[in-house]
Formats: C-alpha cells, structure tokens, sequence
C-alpha cells in the first residue's frame, strides 16, 4: 500500500488538531507544510483564520497578502481573501488599507453586503460617520433580514446624533435575533442618550447575559448607575464586584509574584494608563502633574489606549518620550506583560468603568501597587487595585469607607489640580448687569441630568420669575428636558441648550451665565472648575456619595463653603440668594478665577509633590508587607 505523501499528512494532521481546538499543534502543522510547499493554498488560507483567531492580526495578514500574490485573480476566492484581509487590517488600525480592501471587493460585486458593511465599520472606526452611513444603509438593503447589519447601522446614526432612527434599527436586530448581544448593547447606549437609564440598565444586563464576555456592556451599566439616584454606595460597589466576578478574576492566572527591588526609597517607575491621552477633559487635571513631577524619584510611563490619537496625544507621547508606550491594539494580557517587562513598581488606572478602560489590564496586577485616581470619584470592584486617591471633601471624617474595594489614600487638600490651558481668554463683566435678568446654567454632561436634577432647577426658576436657563444638551435630549420643565411650572421660552463646540467656544458660553446650577448625585469636577475659571460661581448639593461630595471639594478648596447646600431647600434658598445680591455676583466674577489659581486646586508643584507622597507611602507599605 502507498504511503500518503507528507504534505497530504501534514494536511490532514493540521486540520484533524484545529478541528480538536489545538491551535498550537495546528499552527506548527500548518508551518511545517508551508516550508515543504510554500504554495499551498488551502495551508496559508486556514493558517490565516487561525492567526486572525487568535488576535494576531499583522501575521494574518502578512499570511493573506502571501496568498493574494499567488492567487491574484481567483474569482471564487479573491472575495473572500480581500474580506479578511480588510478585518485583518481593521483590527490592527491600518483602516487605509483595510478601506481599499473592502473598495475593491465592490468592483468586483458592487452586490457584496459584506463589503459594504465592513467599509462602513471602517469609515465609523476612523471617525467618519457621515461617510459610513450611505454603505452600511446598502448593506441593509441588500440583506434586510440581517441583525448584525442593522447594528452596525445603528451605530453609526447614534454617532451622528440621529437617536430614534438608531432605536429603531435595534429594536428590529431584536426581533430579527433576540439572542444577538450587540443588538441589546447598542439600544442601551442609545436609550442613555434619550435619558432613560432604567431602559438602559436593562439593555445592558441582557447584552452582557447573553455574552458574559462583554464586559464593557456591564461598565457601561456601571456608568449609567453612577447618575441614577436610585444606586446609593453601597449598591455601586456591589455592582462593581459583580464586574470584577465576571471580568477581573478570568484573569487571575496571569498574576504571578514581583521580582521589583524592594528599596522603600528609590526612585520609582510610575505607569499611568488612560483611554484619553488625547483632546479630553483629563489633560486640564494631568498636565500639571506631568510638568511638574520629580523626575529625580520618578520616571514615568504612559500606556496610551486612544482610539484615534490627536494632537493632544502628540503632546503627551512628546512629554514621556520613549516611555509612551501604544497599547491599543494589545490585549489585557499582553499589555500586562509590557508593564511587566517595564519594570513599573506603581501604575496607576486613569478611568475606572470609563470608556476604553483597562481594568483588565489592572486584574492581571503587572505591577506591585496599583492605584486608581482621576477617572471619577468611586470604585472599581477590583481587589486588584490596591488603592483609590481622595481627599478631606470627597471622603470626610466619619465616612464608611467600606463601600470601596479599595483602601482609601487620603490627599491633604483636592483630589484635583487644574490648568485650564486656554490663556488669553478673559472673564467679561457679569451678564445680568446689562442682560437685566440672571441667566442660571449648567453645562454637565446631558447623562448627569435626570428628572429630580430638571424638577430642583425649576424650584429655582420659580422663586424668581424672568430668570432663564442655559444648559448643555445635544437635540436628542432637548425635547424631553423641555416637557419636563414645562410640568415642572418653567416656560420652554426661558430655556436655551448649547451644542457641542469647541473647547474655547464652550468656555465662552459661560460668558453668558451668571450662576451655575450643579447636578446631583454625580456632581461636576471639570464643568465646575471651568465655570469658575471663567468667573461662575456653581452652587452645589452634597450628598451620601464620593461623587456627590465632588462640588463640596471645590468650593472648600476655594473659601466658598456658602456654595454648598445641604438640602434642597438649602439649594434653592442659596441660589436665589445669590441671584438677589448682584454686587456679590459681580465682585465673585472678578476674584474666583485669581482665587482658583492661588488655591490648592491651582498650585500645581504643591500637588505633584501631595500626589508622590501617596505614591510613596504606598510603595512604603508595600515593602514593609502592610
């Protein structure tokens, strides 16, 4: 009988070991092949689904480009090769090519769905929404009937601020599969946008039900509860465990001991790792800090997982040099074992449940000490995260500081330092002085804003008739604020919303505002302190939370605890206040920002140096076993 010929075994034996989940036999089978015969079709094809499989997208495609140059004109096949290898190409960011790939399948087939859906996530991925719809509209129509296209569309009418027409292509990827997570994902951010944070939760929960995997639908949840009313503390740090159930301990066996020189003090290696080193709000608080750290006891890193990098991510990968490391497209995994290999003996998690947070990363502990500051004033649910930055205000004395999973380091006087980075940009006279009416405003996030925040501001516009308002809110959120204030006794004509701007145009906004009015219970920390850069005082209602109690921080660190109610009364009775003493108002506008800047939320070298004194005295209880 006739031996089979050694490819045909290798063949065999490769596809036998995918198929039994062997992906390490199966790729030194497949390897093995290829060095006997090169061109092998079948070989390159399967060894590159394998590498796509497995995340290694720039072998996957190195493999696929190797088979289009043996195969350049196979009408069956070519179609086929160009789809993976434009995901291939999308998937490690060079949307370039993977765009050209997905364009050439369509002079092919100008009837390929797949091409035009896979065009259109590219064109999303690369921050082109308006570019992106018209393909993933064909995709739609050519394959109706589709879930997964419908999603994609979705998505894309959401970025584009197009709320209800993103709904209803969700809710039909439900009826189309009820099962499909990303459908369930999808409708939830969309439902965030309208406000409705109960529908949302519920979409959540369902996504991360039928895929356990998603663990940015179960952050997003996490979000979304930070502004509910209905979460108090200790309900927030138990969904954050819950989190850390599903999502942190899968990665508990890639911990393992720390070999980091135990020298209680040496100059230390400090990671910060952010989604946002980019045009964000976090650069007003970490410039100051990165100006301004010691760097003759601390050499820091940054781990950057931006999107789509800026100018803003420019100047940071400028500031740490050849210590800015790209993470984005490594996994958790693999980028826990770059801060490993660098050696940090503290890193330090920017963002929390954040968008495009890490906090896997942080569950595989790469590092011996691992704070979290700066994201927003709470707790992960990580055990790995051995401590969370806060201050006097945020956490005062007497405060349960078991609602943290982490242990508390307390800074002398903020948790924030502030640089508005806008020189040149002056406080004009107070508005109402001209303008004859008090112009109230708040320009938080839409997200912060729910019925019981619209219902406190209308008590304030009651008590003081012609008084108007001036809030942030994209379209989608205008009408419902609206109908809200209008049963709450207020006008729709006494109300004006402001759109996204620019960051020198919003500050400019408050040109126009004479008092701003905070949201509860996540209070503002960037919005406020620009407010009052710009001369605004924001009267703020404290409360049973860390993030409640973040415009009580600001207002003691400036000298203006009559800024702070402790009802809504209070509230209320503070605002009208200070509406009915015009010449308190204007001398406010002139001081605040002077007093801003010579307070412990300005003075940034006396905050670098608070902030690495709890670096090391973390180091120093980490080396004494405490």
């Amino acid at each position: 009988m006739k031996a089979p010929h050694p490819v045909r075994r290798l063949w065999e034996r490769a596809r036998a070991a995918r198929a039994a989940g062997q992906t390490k036999e199966a790729e030194s089978l497949y390897r093995q092949l290829l060095k006997r015969s090169p061109q092998h079709p079948e070989a390159l094809f399967e060894l590159s689904v394998l590498l796509f499989e497995a995340g290694r997208f720039q072998e996957s495609s190195g493999t696929l480009e190797h088979l289009l140059a043996i195969r350049p004109e196979d009408p069956v096949l070519l179609p086929v090769l160009l789809t993976n290898l434009g995901e291939a190409y999308r998937r490690q960011g060079d949307l370039g090519r993977a765009a050209a790939a997905f364009e050439r399948i369509l002079v092919l087939d100008p009837a390929f769905p797949e091409a035009y859906q896979n065009l259109g996530l590219t064109l999303v991925n690369a921050g082109r929404p308006s570019e992106a719809l018209p393909h993933l509209e064909r995709a739609v129509a050519l394959r109706p009937e589709s879930a997964p296209f419908h999603v994609s569309l979705a998505w894309a009418l959401l970025q584009l601020g197009r709320v209800d027409e993103s709904i209803a292509h969700c809710q039909r990827a439900v009826e189309l599969d009820s099962n499909h997570a990303m459908a369930h994902h999808h409708l939830a951010n969309a439902l965030v946008e309208l406000g409705d944070r109960g529908g949302a939760i519920l979409s959540y929960r369902r996504a991360f039900k039928l895929d356990p995997a998603d663990h940015n639908a179960h952050s997003n949840l996490i979000l979304v509860a930070l502004t509910d009313p209905g979460y108090d503390a200790r309900a927030l740090l138990s969904e954050g465990r819950r989190w850390a159930r599903l999502h942190a301990e899968p990665m508990r066996p890639y911990q393992r001991p720390h070999t980091n020189d135990k020298n209680p003090d040496r100059p230390l290696r400090v990671g910060y790792v952010s989604p946002d080193f980019r045009a964000h709000p976090m650069i007003q608080f970490l410039t100051p800090v990165l100006a301004h750290h010691d760097r003759s006891a601390f050499e820091i890193h940054l781990y950057s997982s931006v999107d789509q990098p800026d100018l803003a991510t420019e100047r940071y990968r400028h500031w740490a040099g050849t210590r800015f490391r790209d993470i984005r497209y490594l996994d958790d995994v693999a980028a826990a074992e770059l801060v490993r290999k660098d050696r940090i003996d503290i890193l330090v998690d920017l963002a929390l449940h954040s968008a495009g947070g890490r906090l896997r990363l942080f569950a595989c502990k790469p590092a011996p000490v691992q704070i979290t500051w700066l994201g927003y004033a709470g707790t992960t649910g990580l055990d790995a995260i051995d401590y969370r930055l806060t201050d006097p205000y945020v956490d005062p004395p007497g405060t349960d500081l078991g609602v943290y999973s982490e242990a508390s380091l307390h800074l002398p006087d903020t948790l924030w330092c502030y640089d508005a980075l806008e020189p040149g940009l002056p406080v004009r006279p107070l508005p109402a002085l001209t303008a004859g009416v008090v112009m109230f405003g708040c320009q938080n996030s839409y997200r912060k804003v729910h019925p019981g925040v619209l219902s406190l501001w209308a008590r304030v516009l009651r008590e003081l008739p012609g008084s108007r308002l001036l809030l942030y809110a994209e379209k989608s959120g205008e009408k419902n604020t609206l109908q809200l204030l209008a049963a709450a006794g207020v006008e729709p004509d006494r109300v004006e919303f402001g759109r996204r701007v620019s960051r020198r145009e919003y500050l400019e906004r408050y040109q126009r505002i004479d008092i701003g009015l905070d949201t509860f219970p996540f209070t503002g920390a960037t919005t406020s302190l620009d407010a009052m850069w710009m001369g605004v005082p924001v009267v703020t209602l404290t409360g049973g939370t860390s993030l409640h109690r973040a415009g009580t921080c600001l207002a003691m660190n400036l000298g203006l605890p009559e800024l702070v109610a402790n009802s809504e009364d209070d509230f209320v009775a503070k605002a009208i206040a200070l509406a009915g003493d015009l010449p308190r108002l204007a001398q406010l506008r002139a001081e605040l920002r002077p007093r801003l800047e010579a307070s412990p939320l300005g003075d940034a070298p006396r905050f670098a140096r608070q902030l690495e004194a709890a670096f090391r005295t973390a180091w120093r209880q980490y080396c004494t076993g405490a």
